[in-house]
């Protein structure tokens, strides 16, 4: 009776987490590169992203390529010139109460993030050159599940 409570304890635990990345999944860095150029093959499309989320939160969410990125934006000190860098090499994440309340429990954790991508912010608005602005929670990933990597 024991090892089955046990055995049940640790299946709920890991509901959420994902044990191995998938053959498909894309890097930060390779999603980032695509949608900054003039045009984007991965824009609109659904896509899985391996990397380190964030804090998640209210008007800020986003996937890193490192762990250390992750924690150097947590800092929050704007000032220094690897916090930006960092800011620069990372994928914004979009508002999404159930994907907040699921990200809640993984910050600063290595994930695979589900979501459509999204070049709007990374491309010219028109003719001219002029660019789309952004500045709180840009959706350059729409959410729609994410899961930590136990390995």
């Amino acid at each position: 009776m024991l090892r089955a409570a046990a055995l049940s304890g640790l299946g709920l635990s890991l509901a959420g987490c994902a044990f191995s990345v998938p053959e498909d999944a894309y890097t930060v860095a390779e999603v980032k590169q695509d949608i900054s150029a003039p045009t984007s093959a991965l824009d609109g499309r659904l896509v899985t992203i391996v990397g380190w989320l964030g804090d998640c939160g209210g008007n800020d969410c986003a996937i890193y390529a490192t762990a250390q990125d992750a924690a150097m934006v947590a800092t929050g000190d704007d000032e220094n010139p690897e916090w930006l860098g960092a800011m620069d090499r990372r994928l914004s994440i979009g508002f999404d109460e159930d994907f907040d309340r699921l990200a809640s429990g993984m910050q600063q954790s290595r994930v695979l993030v589900r979501g459509v991508v999204n070049a709007k912010w990374h491309r010219p608005a028109d003719d001219s050159g002029t660019a789309f602005g952004c500045l709180d929670r840009c959706d350059d990933i729409r959410p729609l599940s994410v899961e930590r990597l136990v390995n």
